[in-house]
């Protein structure tokens, strides 16, 4: 009987040590299942976004940065249903109303050229004596080839007086030494590289094929480094009053400063435009132009956050970067709706903006439906979804401000227009050198926008910084 407890004893401790021995193993799997989890959600993340790629309907993205597939047929399809310009109905090319643009003859042409008659075509009679009539005129339009430089030679006359003293004045600020370029050629120069962003070795070709200007890609150089020092006076006070306007746009973009990345920033209204260079994308970059902030100002933005660690009376957060957005969610995963109604909920808000009355739009409603989607429970939603929620959250009170200020827009494009300059030049020129060529391209852009936003010549504006000696 003894023994046989004994077998039994042994037999327990050997079943109890097989159960721990399983459940280790179990626990063990389970783990691994966890670790599995999620690594698979992450994939799954991943692959979506190969799978619903962004691409340049429904992101920031420019179409030129689109992949192969995204120029295809489908995806052009996708481009025609779902972008952010809704059809107007309207049959293309200029619409009834339109103002067109034509030729206008001169008033006062710089020559005439006559034809006459010197024979009658019936009869064969001499008319070389006979007084015409003018019965119709044509003008030609068209610029003097070959195009040469004017020289103006200036010439110190001493005078001698009777007292026996030699008398002289002194030359001109502007005729600095023997041999010279004008304020005129200096101005081209600026405007054709700052504003049309012909590179230097072209620029010298097309100063020496259409003008008869030899310049060399070092005078060239010295031109535009003089240009910046003379445009720092407009420079500065286009700054100065950007920051007393109610109501500034900013934005910035990536270029390329001799192989390293820096940042192009954008701070614009509707009459001003101030551009700067920096290699940083933070607040410091932000702290160097505007220490103070921009505490008169609502600032139109996307969410990049150092535009709300600035000083500012408010903001107002892009609402067309927010519906793209909206798009590429909506596509990511079509078993939600909370990104399709908060899109249409912005459509509404922004009609009624451009529709109704100011004091009869129901902002409350807006408001109100807007928490609604802000409190929707998040458990079956995709990660990003839930990443833009939170996200609107932080901002809420930054979403609809134009509702409330007739002066704030519901989006940032005129700053978006503002950047997309340095993405031409960068195409057309390659990268800047150094920090000080990125600079003066920064001063002479700020300079030139600003005059096209008040009506006036760019040219002519680089011209009269030229003249400032």
């Amino acid at each position: 009987m003894k023994e046989q407890v004994i077998d039994i004893a042994l037999v327990l401790k050997s079943i109890n040590g097989k159960i721990d021995g399983l459940t280790k193993q179990l626990n063990l799997a389970h783990e691994e299942i966890i670790v599995l989890k999620k690594e698979n959600f992450m994939l799954k993340e991943r692959l979506a976004v190969y799978e619903t790629p962004k691409d340049s309907h429904n992101s920031s993205i420019p179409p030129s940065k689109d992949s192969l597939a995204a120029q295809g047929e489908k995806s052009k399809k996708l481009l025609a249903t779902r972008s952010l310009r809704e059809k107007s109905g309207k049959s293309t090319g200029g619409q009834i109303g339109h103002k067109g643009h034509t030729l206008e003859m001169a008033n006062e042409p710089d020559s005439i050229i006559e034809h006459q008659p010197y024979f009658c075509s019936r009869c064969g009679n001499d008319l070389s004596t006979i007084a015409g009539q003018v019965i119709e005129v044509r003008q030609v339009f068209d610029i003097p080839v070959p195009v040469r430089p004017l020289v103006a030679e200036h010439q110190l006359i001493g005078k001698k007086c009777s007292c026996g003293h030699c008398n002289k004045i002194d030359f001109p600020k502007e005729v600095r030494s023997r041999v010279s370029y004008g304020a005129n050629i200096r101005a081209l120069v600026t405007y054709l590289n700052c504003s049309q962003y012909v590179p230097y070795n072209r620029l010298t070709e097309v100063l020496q094929d259409c003008f008869g200007v030899k310049l060399s890609q070092g005078t060239i150089k010295n031109m535009l480094d003089d240009m910046a020092n003379k445009s720092l006076v407009a420079y500065n006070e286009i700054r100065n009053r950007v920051k007393q306007s109610h109501v500034v746009g900013a934005d910035e973009t990536g270029q390329n400063i001799n192989g390293k990345l820096h940042w192009q920033w954008v701070v614009q209204t509707p009459k001003l435009t101030y551009i700067y260079s920096d290699k940083s994308r933070g607040k410091l970059a932000v702290d160097k132009h505007f220490e103070n902030g921009l505490p008169n100002s609502i600032l139109v933005t996307d969410r990049h956050r150092s535009y709300f660690k600035m000083n500012v009376f408010g903001h107002q957060l892009c609402l067309a970067h927010i519906l793209r957005e909206l798009i590429f969610l909506t596509e990511l995963d079509d078993n939600q709706s909370w990104s399709s109604e908060f899109s249409e909920l912005i459509r509404e808000a922004i009609h009624k903006r451009k529709t109704e009355l100011w004091e009869k739009i129901d902002r409350n409603s807006i408001i109100d439906r807007f928490n609604k989607l802000l409190e929707t429970c998040t458990d079956n939603l995709h990660q990003k979804i839930i990443a833009m929620i939170k996200s609107l959250t932080k901002y809420k009170e930054y979403v609809f401000k134009f509702l409330f200020d007739p002066d704030v827009p519901y989006e940032n494009n005129a700053s978006e227009r503002g950047v997309r300059n340095l993405k031409v030049k960068q195409k057309v020129s390659g990268m800047f050198k150094s920090n000080t060529g990125a600079d003066t391209y920064c001063q002479i852009q700020s300079i030139t926008q600003t005059a096209k936003k008040n009506n006036q010549n760019p040219f002519l504006a680089i011209l009269a910084v030229a003249n400032n000696d």
